[in-house]
């Protein structure tokens, strides 16, 4: 389930609200900033003075916009994780093998985050950072139907039933990519051995005459590789070397 703070403290979601709203305005001035989040020009003016002074937040010609410093967190967050380690040299050799993008992604709060790319990277749904609300793109649904979470009952443009029994019955689902964008694709969770979910994994699917059960089953296998990469279990089998005729076609 999402987690919730016990002692909320405002001043910090406060500064994290105009954190967010640079991150998808770009850069503004105080005054815009109030009006779109209902604040004080005061508090706004503080929050990234503070932000400034930090060197999180940058101003230029009276506009206030992100510093590169958030490249630093976000390359350290994404290294750090164990997801991350896990599944990069895998999807890496899955995706050399396949003409489409792979996309892991990981859970934050009520969002699914693209955490790593593989492929061609076409799309701007898939770009590294990108940010989905869970009940808005096939990772994220994949992952709270894994989690069981209540909150799957968000109202959305997927059909849950459909997708739950897809999940239970084939260990896999085919959808949408997200709410926004009709490119079909395939995902899977990722778990770890006492079943929480750590994220999932999507690959986008090539053309209607991609064998999507044959690509499900694969999926399914380099998803046992990263699973007993996250376990710290040792990898017999490679999955770069499996033959998928499919594939080489």
């Amino acid at each position: 389930m999402t987690y919730e703070a016990t002692r909320r403290v405002e001043t910090s979601v406060r500064t994290f609200t105009i954190v967010e709203h640079l991150m998808g305005a770009g850069p503004s001035r105080v005054s815009t900033i109030a009006a779109d989040l209902e604040m004080t020009k005061g508090i706004v003016h503080n929050h990234l003075s503070t932000l400034r002074e930090l060197g999180y937040v940058c101003k230029v010609d009276e506009r206030y916009q992100l510093s590169p410093k958030f490249l630093s967190v976000g390359h350290r967050v994404r290294t750090a994780s164990p997801l991350y380690r896990a599944a990069h040299d895998p999807l890496d050799s899955f995706a050399a093998r396949l003409d489409s993008d792979v996309v892991l992604y990981s859970q934050t709060g009520r969002d699914a985050v693209v955490i790593d790319t593989h492929g061609s990277g076409g799309l701007s749904d898939t770009v590294v950072g990108t940010t989905h609300p869970l009940s808005d793109c096939l990772a994220g649904l994949t992952i709270q139907l894994t989690a069981d979470e209540s909150e799957h009952s968000a109202e959305t443009v997927y059909d849950l039933d459909r997708l739950a029994d897809q999940l239970d019955d084939d260990g896999f689902v085919v959808d949408r990519l997200s709410s926004s964008t009709p490119q079909l694709a395939c995902g899977v969770p990722i778990t770890t051995e006492p079943g929480d979910c750590l994220g999932s994994v999507v690959v986008l699917v090539a053309s209607d005459e991609t064998p999507r059960d044959e690509l499900g089953r694969s999926i399914l296998s380099v998803r046992e590789q990263i699973e007993r990469r996250v376990a710290g279990e040792p990898t017999e089998r490679s999955f770069a070397t499996e033959k998928h005729a499919w594939i080489d076609r």
